[in-house]
């Protein structure tokens, strides 16, 4: 087997060479990558496991997903790729669906792991909003899937040789209409350690400020499920956990009037202490917390910050 391997940045395509070269052992890893890569960059890939480096025309990223899946498209005619994997960023995932089309291949989306079986490539990857892990087998030659892991496998020392490639292909146009810039936030709530997070069981924007408060005193940052931010406006995009917004991993989570549905529940299970307050006992966050109090976060929460500055002297 022939591997084409591509992500938008050398740590990208780097971690995904590495995971394919050691899952998969390809006879050849061709790993592609945008622009020319300096020696260091070379050497990296090659302890990753990359045999040869495709070097793709710079414009392509600029040009937008349908112009790197026609180029990626040509590449695995090139040199011959039974498989092209995708580090699936947001622009990687649109690009892989493309090319596969384009290649009439097999496509697996966001998938979580892969090897080979019985001369296939099989695949697993969530679906159903995460609750779910569902095993694919791809068997056409090529097939495609963007992944999303930077794990490492092996350290190789290998010395690949650099060939650049600008194939004459075109791809649909697209006409940009409008560029609406998203409001300018300084969250980084995948890098908090503690995250207050309110869902519908605030009555209206301005009791928000009860949460805010205790994040403060916490040292943490304030999150939301998609109807704070999506439905309501009362929070920016920014601080939306869940499905389609953010996925985090704190070390403290603290979840207040949200019901926990699946789509919000993708976003955080990772947390390594969660702690809920919600009037439903029923409520699916509450098989999902470590510590689940049924009460009416309007009577909870006061004297809870009350007592935290009283302890923390603030």
């Amino acid at each position: 087997m022939k591997a084409l391997v591509f992500g938008e940045k050398l740590e990208q395509a780097a971690g995904l060479t590495s995971y394919i070269a050691a899952k998969l052992k390809p006879a050849e890893t061709y790993t592609a990558v945008v622009g020319e890569p300096a020696e260091q960059d070379v050497q990296a890939l090659g302890r990753a496991g990359a045999d040869k480096i495709v070097s793709l025309p710079g414009s392509i990223l600029v040009e937008g997903p349908a112009q790197t899946a026609a180029v990626l498209s040509e590449a695995v005619k090139e040199f011959g790729a039974d498989l092209l994997a995708v580090y699936a960023s947001k622009t990687g995932i649109e690009a892989a669906a493309r090319a596969a089309r384009r290649l009439n291949a097999a496509y697996a989306s966001e998938a979580i792991t892969l090897e080979l079986v019985d001369g296939g490539v099989q695949v697993s990857r969530l679906v159903l909003g995460g609750g779910f892990l569902s095993t694919v087998m791809l068997k056409t030659r090529p097939c495609v899937v963007s992944l999303k892991t930077l794990e490492e496998g092996g350290v190789y020392s290998k010395n690949p040789s650099v060939v650049k490639y600008s194939p004459n292909v075109e791809a649909p146009k697209l006409e940009l209409v409008e560029m609406v810039k998203p409001e300018a936030s300084r969250v980084e709530l995948e890098k908090a350690d503690v995250i207050v997070a309110v869902g519908r069981g605030f009555k209206k924007k301005e009791d928000l400020a009860m949460a805010e408060e205790l994040a403060r005193l916490l040292g943490g940052e304030v999150g939301c499920s998609r109807p704070i931010s999506g439905d309501l406006k009362w929070l920016s995009e920014e601080r939306h956990i869940g499905l389609s917004g953010k996925r985090v991993r704190p070390k403290l989570y603290i979840a207040l009037g949200i019901s926990g549905q699946v789509q919000h529940l993708v976003g955080m299970r990772d947390s390594r202490t969660v702690i809920a307050v919600n009037t439903d006992a029923n409520a699916p966050m509450s098989t999902e917390s470590d510590y689940f109090f049924v009460a009416d976060i309007y009577k909870i929460l006061p004297p809870a910050i009350q007592r935290l500055r009283e302890k923390l002297g603030r």
